[in-house]
Formats: C-alpha cells, structure tokens, sequence
C-alpha cells in the first residue's frame, strides 16, 4: 500500500497554500516538487455535475469572480481566476498534471460529491488515494461504491471521538485525522492518551491544522513523535526541514 510508510509522510494542505494559490494546479505541482509526498485537497460537485476542487462552499474568497459552485456549471467556474492565473481545477486535472507516485488525500466536502468521486477514483490509482471527510454521512455513501481505497475520518469536535471503534468497523477507517487545536482544547496529556487509544485500535494518524503555528509552537510535533504517520502542512519545505531534525523523515 502506497501509504504505508517508513518515514511520515508529508501532505500539501490544499496543495503548496503557504506560497500559491490554495487547491490550485500550481500549487499541488510545487508542494511535490518541494518534496511532500502529496497534496490535499478539498471537493464539491457543480451545476452540472463535475467534481471540482475548492475549499470554501462559494468562490468568493479564492477567485475574481462570486457564486456557490453547486449552482453553478464548470464552463462558469472556469473563467474565475484564483491567483497568479490559475483556474479551478477538477479533480480529473488533479490526476493528469501530478506524477503517478504521488499521494491524493480528497476531502469530501458533502454527500453530493461521493458517488462521481468514486467513479473517478476508480479510474485513476486508487492506491495513491485517501478519502476523508468531517461528515460521516459522505463517508458512508462513499463506500456504497468503493470498499478497497483508504478512508479517513476528519475529527473536529470532542462528540465525535466516542463514534470512532464502530466507525472503524462499519467503514473500515484507516486512519483519523486530528486537529493540532485539540492541544490547546483538550491540552496535551489527553491528545496523546487519545491517539494511543486510536492507534491501540490499529488506526493511523494523520495531523493538520488551519494554522501551521501551532505544529511549532511549544515544539507541539515533537512531543507527539511516534503517534502520527502523516502531516498535512501549508509550508511543505519547512515541515519537512523540522522532521528531518526529529529524525521522522
């Protein structure tokens, strides 16, 4: 398996974001050329039914142009610019332009998006993808129609943690992606008893965080050494300098 790793794996969070456009063509190339082993990114499923890749649920933040894409047809999506030229792209794009090894961790932003997200996927290398979502519904109509490509579950609240032994079972969770903000929600003692507990489970972990600071901050990464296989960051060249130092790359 593709993700099964030696050393922990780095991802672009929506693609190179801290230099170039977020979930950008340019910005997923940079990230791999930077060294990460792959690029995250989010999707959502337009007007006409074509998976497109965008964080937010509008354009309005990251392009010229406004609108919500579900309301709108890929040809209009097309002509917003998202900075330094770039246009959205598809996930089908996302495939093409990135080489073969590298890895594709896709976000589900919704329900919509999971059944075309699984006919793509299906005809690409599902061994390079990892599917994730926050909404558990996505993930289980997700696999209605692919049991085999990786899975994991994007944890953002504490009432979702109790949920994760029967998730693992009925979806067959990978892994659990966990927000650096839970050590300064939960603190660190009990962030680590938790990921010993999913990892007890036979789960991988996976970290991120809207805001790179807080992997640095008070060395945080480093005192989770050893409870993480992957780590999706804005600033890929930084984060794979400061695991190289913890001798994790």
């Amino acid at each position: 398996m593709l993700w099964e790793r030696d050393k922990v794996i780095v991802l672009g969070h929506r693609g190179y974001m801290s230099k170039y456009p977020e979930n950008s063509l340019l910005a997923f190339r940079k990230a791999v050329e930077a060294g990460a082993d792959g690029i995250e990114l989010d999707v959502w499923l337009t007007q006409d039914g074509k998976v497109i890749v965008m964080h937010d649920e509008s354009i309005d933040r990251t392009s010229n142009l406004s609108g919500k894409q579900k309301e709108m047809t890929l040809e209009e999506l097309k002509k917003a610019d998202i900075g330094m030229g770039e246009r959205i792209p598809t996930l089908e794009e996302v495939f093409e332009v990135l080489p073969k090894d590298a890895l594709i961790n896709v976000e589900l932003k919704d329900v919509d998006t999971a059944r075309e997200v699984a006919r793509i996927v299906s005809e690409n290398d599902p061994e390079r993808v990892m599917i994730s979502s926050f909404e558990i519904e996505a993930l289980r109509e997700y696999r209605k129609h692919d049991t085999e490509t990786a899975m994991g579950l994007l944890i953002d609240r504490e009432e979702v943690v109790p949920l994760i032994p029967k998730l693992k079972e009925e979806l067959d969770l990978w892994s659990i992606n966990v927000p650096m903000e839970a050590i300064p929600v939960i603190g660190l003692e009990k962030t680590v008893q938790a990921l010993h507990w999913a990892r007890s489970m036979g789960l991988k972990v996976a970290l991120w965080t809207e805001n790179d600071v807080l992997f640095y901050k008070d060395d945080n990464l480093a005192k989770l050494k050893g409870l993480f296989e992957i780590v999706i960051a804005n600033d890929v060249e930084r984060m794979i300098e400061y695991l190289r130092r913890l001798g994790l790359r």
